[in-house]
């Protein structure tokens, strides 16, 4: 304390010097010193330039007597040493006793005189102990720096579509650049120290809160599978689908900039570093399969399926990226076991939700009929689920390999009798588990209309019923491109024939009777009346029988609903071909109809043809 309290110019300069000295040493002994810092420093003092390594030998020739053994140089250094040490002392405790010091000394000079302490610490009771002394501040410093403004993660439309892509840029973590240097910066020293095991549990403590706040989003907060299996569906829905999107982007960004950070903080040791951030993301990364694991044993329903699909592909796409991030056969072989054995989980449950489904379809029972004919709900239903599962082709074809949905009772309903699809695959479809689990799927639904139309009592309307279910479903098919690829062009032209069938049976089935009783000709044998009879009277009955029967199939198909506006007027024209000429060849006759019996004319016919099948009944009123 008298050498600092000294006033002569001599001793003002000395203690300059060795400041000065003690900069130096410490810049040339410190990994992140900079040469041109030194020659710059050595520019005011020559004394100043740092010492030369043996290779160039200027230590040598700049040597004196002094320096000759048995001179006192070894007692210089050694004195100079304790004289570092005591200042580097000095520093590390006056910026331990106060936080105001620091406001004085600043974070740098402290390092300097760690680093100090460090060099000396091998072989110095005192040196240690000052590094010892260090470490609490040290620990300080990385915790604060590790837990600094967390950059939470985003997950807006664009977040989401940057994140999801392979090319995404990840950071250091929520980090900035600069202060995932200083981190460095500290840990290097607490590295050197031989601190490893304090500067990683501080680590994984900052990093692993500060990664469960940024990834802190619906879908990737921790949730118990007793609040999934509760969990509304619009609820759940929601929380699958931001699920999705979030696990691409924890994986590619978040964990994979944790690793950055990671990677930069252990340089030294690079061992410790892996352990680290496997206990960082542990956390993240098992609370994420966590959702999904809960997903996946909670209640198989058909409304899930799409949703379930979309978590499957996201999981297995950065499967690969997110296992490539774990190093060590320990850390690597935990977490790739873990996520395949979600992606096991979750490809079981798609397996048997299409099983219930296919069983859904088969065992709807309810017995009343749509009104007017119309499409079914369910064949919308299904023809919505079936395109779904048509783009995610090749997700089904790994998930269901050689199984389908023969369980759901395809064989055992009959269904083949009705449509043998489901086993010929046809010119142009794919034979690939997708492609057979639609097919089967389609034949169920078909089954199940064919059922449906018997709830009519009218057989006209129990074809029109079939008509518009399968007419649906083939343009459903031709419209998507997924779709068609995989039932193939064959299965179309099909069913494509069975519309016109279906046609075919509603057209005996509705005017067979007006056509072949009502207008037949009177010019045939079996037509003509017997003798001493008027022919005009049998004419004018069935005159009036037409009228009649013309006005019921009026009223009951003004009301039946054709949805298709291109079938609806296919329809009307197959009804006018036949209808129109017999009416015409009926009037024909001429005298034979009294005038009173005869109520519209072809005109009023055609136009009253226009009526049919829209949906609402009218009446003819003559």
């Amino acid at each position: 304390m008298e050498r600092q309290s000294a006033s002569s110019p001599d001793a003002g300069q000395e203690r300059v010097m060795a400041a000065a000295k003690h900069i130096v040493k410490s810049l040339a002994v410190s990994k992140n010193a900079a040469d041109d810092m030194m020659h710059f420093l050595s520019t005011f003092d020559p004394r100043l330039h740092p010492p030369s390594s043996p290779e160039t030998g200027d230590e040598a020739s700049d040597s004196g007597p002094d320096d000759a053994p048995g001179r006192g140089g070894d007692g210089e250094e050694e004195e100079e040493e304790e004289e570092e040490i005591a200042a580097a002392e000095e520093v590390i405790r006056r910026c331990n006793s106060s936080s105001s010091s620091s406001e004085t000394i600043g974070m740098m000079d402290y390092l300097y005189a760690v680093d100090d302490a460090i060099a000396a610490a091998g072989h110095s009771a005192r040196a240690a102990a000052a590094v010892h002394a260090a470490m609490p501040r040290l620990e300080e410093e990385v915790r604060s720096l590790l837990s600094s403004s967390p950059r939470r993660l985003s997950l807006s439309s664009d977040d989401v579509d940057e994140a999801a892509t392979p090319s995404a840029s990840p950071r250091h973590g929520t980090l900035s650049p600069d202060a995932a240097a200083s981190v460095r910066g500290v840990a290097d020293r607490m590295l050197r120290a031989g601190y490893g095991p304090e500067l990683a549990q501080v680590y994984v403590s900052a990093r692993r809160d500060a990664l469960a706040e940024s990834a802190a989003l619906p879908g990737v907060e921790a949730v118990a599978i007793e609040e999934v299996i509760r969990m509304e569906w619009g609820v759940l829905d929601q929380k699958m689908r931001r699920w999705s999107h979030a696990v691409r982007a924890v994986v590619r960004t978040l964990l994979a900039g944790e690793r950055l950070l990671c990677d930069e903080v252990f340089e030294s040791d690079e061992e410790l570093g892996h352990e680290c951030f496997a206990d960082v993301a542990r956390g993240c990364v098992l609370q994420l399969l966590g959702f999904a694991d809960a997903v996946a044993v909670s209640a198989c329903a058909t409304e899930k399926l799409y949703r379930t699909v979309g978590m499957y592909e996201a999981l297995t796409d950065v499967q690969p990226e997110l296992e490539a991030l774990f190093s060590g056969d320990g850390a690597r072989g935990f977490f790739a076991g873990e996520v395949s054995s979600t992606v096991e989980q979750l490809g079981s449950t798609l397996r048997h939700t299409i099983e219930e489904f296919g069983h859904a379809i088969h065992g709807e029972a309810s017995r009343k009929a749509v009104h007017g004919g119309e499409i079914h709900p369910m064949t919308r239903y299904v023809l919505n689920y079936c395109g779904l599962l048509a783009e995610s082709h090749g997700t089904l074809d790994v998930v269901l390999g050689d199984a389908g949905v023969s369980d759901a009772g395809v064989s055992d309903a009959g269904v083949n009798d009705a449509d043998d699809s489901s086993t010929d695959c046809g010119a142009g479809a794919a034979s690939t588990p997708s492609a057979r689990c639609i097919r089967e799927l389609l034949t169920l639904l078909l089954y199940k209309m064919n059922d449906k139309s018997r709830l009519y009592d009218d057989a006209g309307l129990q074809y029109i019923f079939l008509m518009n279910n399968l007419y649906y479903v083939v343009q459903k098919v031709r419209e998507s491109p997924p779709l068609r690829e995989l039932l193939g062009d064959d299965w179309l032209r099909r069913h494509r024939g069975q519309i016109r069938q279906y046609e075919t049976a509603y057209l005996r089935a509705s005017w067979t009777a007006v056509l072949s009783t009502h207008l037949r000709r009177d010019d045939g044998a079996a037509s003509r009346p017997p003798a001493g009879h008027r022919a005009a009277a049998p004419q004018g009955a069935s005159a009036k029988g037409f009228n009649a029967a013309f006005q019921e199939l009026y009223r009951a198909q003004t009301a039946w609903k054709v949805t298709d506006p291109q079938l609806r007027e296919e329809l009307r024209i197959a009804v006018s071909e036949r209808l129109i000429p017999a009416y015409r060849a009926f009037l024909g006759q001429g005298s034979r109809h009294p005038a009173r019996h005869v109520k519209c004319s072809l005109e009023d016919l055609e136009n009253y043809m226009l009526d049919f099948f829209e949906g609402v009944p009218k009446f003819v009123r003559w």
